[in-house]
């Protein structure tokens, strides 16, 4: 800050002066000369660079900035606005949050109480017409009159025709606006080769997260270079501090933001990226700008190499996030991000001690976040308990394919709900002490049990380590260990249709959602008239995965809600594989089963181990051979699939055409629709391109009823 009436300020040094010399505009004793009194510094105890006072007061003037307490460069204004948009950008989303759970709270009531009532949401449709649909001619005007004659007649809705047709077109814009900007902001993502992959959400917030922080750091400053103490050298510094916090608050697990914001602690990385991102871009301008000085003086002292430490610990933590490295190598990930994390936090706790008001904050987030999933770990797992520790490894593993387990682990302290997970550790096998992997839990909570199912595909690292360990197809003896559940439960239940879409071992997910649909709509809890699940597997005994979560949900279910459930066969030894003419794969299971023992008592010669089932086939039982037609003996099983069940089922070869279904269920929607999915990115991105070309503004217009998107990308 330089006053207009004093001479041209000298380069910014930070010598050594006595306890009672009084610092102006950064000049030494010998050359002051008489200023007025709001450029005055008056420093107690002043040192050198590398460790400054911890309490100097100065009286500002220029720009209109307040007293601090402390030099300009280290309680320089952009701090505490930074904050303030931090808390700001929160605020909203709590907002948000707040409004969703009210509006589908409120929905859920006032569908069920019209289901009760007999009288059912419907769509609006093209017969309603609008203020610019008066020029139709007559023969229409008259269908539509009849047919809102006797709409009027079958409904018991009080409600003024009028002011339902006013309300219909308000609603059917404000669908149309939200469809578009979700098809826009959340469906499309960024080529992998230049952002993938983000969505354009996670882009346009990145982008204003640091124009904001960038504007804070550059207005009002001085001087690019350290010359002056308000500058935008130091004004960088100041910003890579402040985001510490922040930064290690949203990767924690047990943060607070998921339950306010009710977004999962791995949805809201990418908040956690974009501060990241701000920080590293700070902490590398900050350098740059001071390097020239720095070196022209050879300046080597300890606060210097210690920035050095905390730059390159950081730039490592950038290096080693890329999605690649999390695929190929999960468990280096982790523990590089551990050491790495360290590394900054101490090296810029010895660079700059004034800013660890930033540093303590960012340090205790992280141990209170450690310490807390350790408690859940001795808690869950009944450590605290010695009597019960022989029951701590209670758990079954069974191979169900030579590459996927199925995990049951009974802890009687463990609840959670349907869409969440859990984090599962095998210590006796663990290549790391602090070892842990993230899996979707299949089920929920019952009245009478408590175990958790997991669907593990076996991959490289702990689960190949776990594969190889088992000594039999069920293995009871192999300790495991719980720790959970995390991710923000999501209730699907104010929705009229659910779409869930699903594949390989990403059922888990979307069958918790199943389960607890079925089992509110038992308890009359759930607006939900329509549950349809389409998954895709590789061949057809892989059902035998959750056949006995399938039986269970759809056991006793209401009639008033419609269950569906797709099963699409991908791998077939040929495209155009040719069916036997007595069956037909659209069959279901319990009606196919009476027809193949017919078969067989006309001695038409079917092989037992034939997937064919063409007569006088040799037998291959090799699941390398990838044939698609179901084992007879298999058949004949149901796969475990009771008679209700296999009734519910529909045998299909290939991959879905999503658009197709999401728009025949959308249409048939008696209101607001749920699309759900988990699996491939393959899977992913043919879902949310189906919903951007069946729901838009143009669709939302002639009435189809909205549709919100989900997907799960647990560890993606």
């Amino acid at each position: 800050m330089i006053d207009q009436t004093s001479p041209p300020q000298q380069p910014f040094i930070m010598p050594i002066f006595p306890d009672h010399a009084t610092i102006i505009n950064g000049l030494p004793p010998s050359s002051m000369t008489p200023t007025p009194t709001s450029m005055l510094i008056s420093a107690p105890s002043v040192c050198e660079h590398g460790n400054g006072p911890l309490n100097v007061t100065a009286h500002i003037g220029g720009h209109g900035h307040k007293q601090h307490d402390g030099p300009v460069m280290y309680k320089a204004y952009v701090m505490p606005y930074s904050w303030y948009w931090i808390l700001g950008v929160f605020g909203l989303m709590v907002t948000c949050h707040v409004y969703r759970q009210i509006k589908h709270s409120h929905r859920r009531r006032k569908y069920i109480k019209k289901l009760e009532q007999n009288s059912y949401y419907k769509p609006l449709s093209d017969n309603i017409n609008d203020d610019d649909d008066d020029d139709d001619d007559d023969n229409d005007n008259n269908a539509t009159q009849e047919e809102n004659e006797n709409r009027s007649i079958n409904s018991t809705s009080r409600i003024d025709p009028g002011l339902t047709r006013k309300r219909g077109r308000i609603r059917r814009i404000i669908t149309g606006l939200s469809a578009s900007f979700r098809n826009t902001m959340y469906l499309r993502q960024f080529p992998w080769w230049l952002y993938g992959p983000e969505t354009f959400m996670d882009a346009a917030f990145t982008i204003l997260y640091c124009t904001v922080y960038l504007y804070l750091c550059i207005h009002l400053a001085e001087s690019w270079f350290p010359l002056r103490n308000d500058n935008i050298a130091n004004r960088l510094g100041i910003m890579s501090f402040s985001q510490l916090p922040i930064i290690l608050l949203l990767v924690s697990k047990n943060n607070p933001i998921s339950s306010l914001t009710g977004i999962t602690y791995q949805k809201l990385n990418y908040l956690h990226r974009a501060s990241s991102r701000i920080c590293l871009l700070s902490s590398w301008g900050h350098a740059i700008l001071w390097t020239p000085r720095v070196w022209e003086a050879r300046d080597f002292r300890q606060y210097l190499l210690c920035g050095i430490v905390a730059l390159f610990g950081f730039t490592m933590l950038w290096v080693t996030s890329f999605r690649f490295v999390r695929r190929m190598a999960y468990e280096f990930f982790l523990a590089s991000h551990i050491i790495f994390t360290v590394m900054y936090l101490v090296g810029a706790w010895f660079h700059w001690r004034w800013l660890g008001q930033w540093v303590i904050p960012a340090m205790v987030i992280w141990i209170f976040d450690r310490l807390l999933r350790f408690a859940q770990v001795i808690y869950q797992n009944n450590f605290h308990r010695p009597g019960e520790w022989s029951s701590n490894g209670d758990c079954k593993i069974e191979l169900l394919d030579h590459d996927v387990m199925r995990i049951t682990i009974k802890r009687e302290n463990f609840h959670w709900k349907a869409g969440q997970h859990a984090f599962i550790s095998a210590p006796s096998i663990s290549g790391m002490p602090h070892e842990s992997h993230p899996f979707s839990i299949a089920n929920i909570p019952t009245e009478t049990a408590n175990e958790a199912y997991f669907l593990v595909r076996v991959h490289t690292g702990f689960t190949k380590r776990l594969r190889t360990a088992l000594s039999s197809d069920l293995n009871t003896d192999i300790p495991l260990y719980i720790e959970g559940p995390y991710g923000f439960a999501h209730s699907l239940d104010s929705y009229s249709t659910v779409l869930l879409l699903a594949g390989g071992t990403g059922v888990t997910f979307v069958c918790g959602h199943f389960l607890q649909i079925s089992q509110n709509a038992r308890k009359g809890k759930s607006a939900v008239r329509k549950l349809h699940l389409v998954w895709h597997i590789r061949h057809a005994e892989d059902i035998e995965w959750i056949s006995p979560l399938l039986n269970e949900g759809i056991k006793d279910s209401p009639e008033n809600i419609e269950i569906k459930i797709d099963i699409y066969v991908t791998k077939s030894h040929s495209s155009d594989e040719p069916w036997p003419q007595e069956l037909d794969l659209n069959e279901t299971l319990n009606q196919v089963g009476p027809r193949i023992m017919a078969l067989r008592e006309q001695d038409r010669g079917w092989d037992d181990g034939c997937r064919t089932c063409v007569p006088n086939t040799p037998m291959t039982e090799s699941r390398d051979e990838m044939l698609f037609i179901p084992k007879r003996q298999n058949i004949l099983g149901k796969y475990g699939l009771t008679p209700e069940t296999a009734e519910k089922i529909t045998w299909r070869r290939g991959r879905a055409k999503l658009n197709s279904i999401v728009k025949e269920d959308a249409e048939t929607s008696k209101g607001p629709m749920n699309v759900s999915v988990c699996g491939p990115v393959q899977l992913l991105k043919a879902a949310k391109s189906a919903v951007r070309e069946v729901s838009n503004l143009q669709s939302s217009m002639e009435g189809l009823a909205s549709i919100d998107f989900f997907e799960e990308t647990l560890g993606a």
